[in-house]
């Protein structure tokens, strides 16, 4: 019996416990029919998924790489990331692993088809994410157009009545104080030194950072302007500083963050073939490296026999897909993934969610008539207490489950497909390509296709590696012998 643990996330504070125990109730009855073991619990409360910074989630991640369990089984996919950037990079970090990622509602494949498709649906979650996202955004900005606070917390130096910004006369002293230190030339980690001589803590009574320093004086709300990013316009408050000394600082902060700037784009190198590229002498990784932040190459883990120059061989790479993937592959690779889909659909757990929660319903109706015709024993006690543990997890799971993805055609996967071609070489690798084993002399790209006996890829395409000069020479090659495949 495969290991398996169960990873459960609500996004709510209005949510409650038992939307977990809805999850892993659906997720248990999973294990129990396919075979795995759920051995321990990974939990995010109050957590959203567009990002993947969950303390339990990264935990997850770490924990894989011991070796102690082969899958993660959640409720669907949306509980284990809605950013497709975060989902791609930790499931094959996963895979890396030895781990594989388990939706017990949704019946996608491992095939290069299903890659291609969860690709597409994972997009549409995202969708749904950003679309949730802009109905409470217009309930926000009605707040912000009366003038309300509609952030969590007060910034320092203020605080909140009736809805509204007001000056906090102990701290607000002290937030002007900031102001006028670093315009006239002080350090961050001068107003550090200052504040915690003073055992003043910052706004969640902890130590202070450079970063709560920086969001102290950007924030406009100090001169009485409160802003958000994402809201035109301000809601008056009262000042704490004036725009004079606000602007001074506004000048050196912007002169810092070039530098930072600067030196970000000189030493980032982004290796996007990592995780892809497999040696075809011994089948190990090839991962990025520099030298001196200047010279970026890519190199074995193994026998580290070659290092390959970083920027030539992303050019051949990219120049050899977008050779490939003209306009009737894409018709190919939509239409093979939409046939997985065809297959593969998700059913709803909705229905049979409501259908037991009416029978749990229909059962405690006929216990409390029990007690109503004298009967009250400790068992009918304990039976009624059970059902109203289920009815609860139960209802959790009917709110939790996700909005039904809308019907899919063939045209709507050629397009998204279609539109991951302009996106970031990395997405677009994460959905065509499978592998891409690289040798000496030649470089083999595995296409995410499978032929009639499921075996990946169908397709694999090889072009000359040597010293990388010139358009690509493209030879369709047949799979024969594993993922170490090497073109005589």
């Amino acid at each position: 019996m495969k290991k398996a643990v169960f990873y459960g996330r609500y996004s709510s504070v209005n949510q409650t416990e038992q939307s977990i125990e809805g999850q892993l109730h659906v997720c248990e009855k999973y294990a129990e029919q396919n075979g795995l073991e759920i051995i321990a619990q990974y939990v995010d409360r109050a957590q959203s998924g567009k990002t993947a910074n969950r303390k339990e989630f990264q935990r997850m991640i770490t924990d894989s790489e011991k070796g102690m369990f082969e899958a993660v089984l959640v409720y669907k996919l949306d509980r284990f990331a809605r950013n497709r950037f975060d989902s791609a990079m930790y499931k094959r970090q996963l895979r890396e692993n030895g781990v594989k990622v388990i939706s017990a509602t949704e019946n996608i494949s491992d095939t290069p088809e299903g890659i291609m498709m969860e690709a597409v649906l994972e997009g549409m979650d995202e969708y749904y994410s950003a679309e949730l996202a802009r109905k409470l955004h217009r309930g926000m900005a009605e707040s912000f157009r009366k003038g309300y606070f509609i952030n969590r917390a007060a910034p320092f130096g203020y605080r909140v009545e009736n809805h509204r910004l007001v000056i906090d006369e102990q701290k607000a002293p002290l937030a002007a104080e900031m102001f006028r230190r670093y315009a006239s030339g002080e350090r961050f980690t001068d107003l550090i030194q200052w504040l915690d001589g003073m055992g003043i803590p910052n706004g969640n009574g902890r130590s202070w950072q450079n970063w709560n320093l920086s969001v102290i004086l950007k924030n406009r709300a100090y001169i009485g302007e409160y802003t958000r990013s994402d809201m035109e316009g301000f809601a008056p408050c009262p000042a704490i500083t004036d725009k004079e000394t606000f602007n001074k600082v506004q000048n050196r902060l912007a002169e810092f963050a070039h530098r930072a700037r600067e030196n970000k784009t000189k030493n980032h190198f982004d290796y996007f073939l990592s995780g892809f590229l497999i040696c075809g002498e011994c089948g190990k990784h090839i991962g990025g490296s520099s030298v001196a932040q200047k010279f970026h190459y890519y190199r074995c883990s193994g026998c580290r026999k070659k290092n390959y120059n970083a920027e030539k061989l992303h050019e051949r790479v990219l120049t050899t897909l977008a050779e490939y993937l003209d306009s009737d592959k894409l018709d190919q690779l939509a239409q093979a993934a939409y046939e997985a889909y065809q297959q593969e659909q998700e059913t709803s757990e909705v229905p049979a969610l409501e259908h037991e929660l009416q029978d749990v319903e229909k059962q405690l109706r006929n216990a409390v008539n029990a007690i109503l015709k004298g009967v009250d024993t400790p068992f009918l006690k304990e039976t009624m207490d059970e059902l109203e543990k289920r009815r609860a997890a139960l209802k959790s799971a009917i709110l939790d489950a996700p909005t039904p993805l809308p019907e899919f055609t063939v045209n709507q996967f050629r397009y998204i497909l279609e539109k991951k071609l302009s996106n970031s070489a990395r997405e677009m690798l994460s959905t065509f390509v499978n592998r891409i084993i690289l040798t000496e002399d030649e470089l083999v790209i595995c296409i995410n296709l499978t032929d009639e006996n499921n075996t990946p890829p169908l397709e694999q395409y090889l072009c000359k590696v040597g010293d990388m000069s010139g358009s690509p020479c493209l030879h369709k090659v047949i799979y024969m012998s594993g993922w170490l495949f090497v073109a005589a």
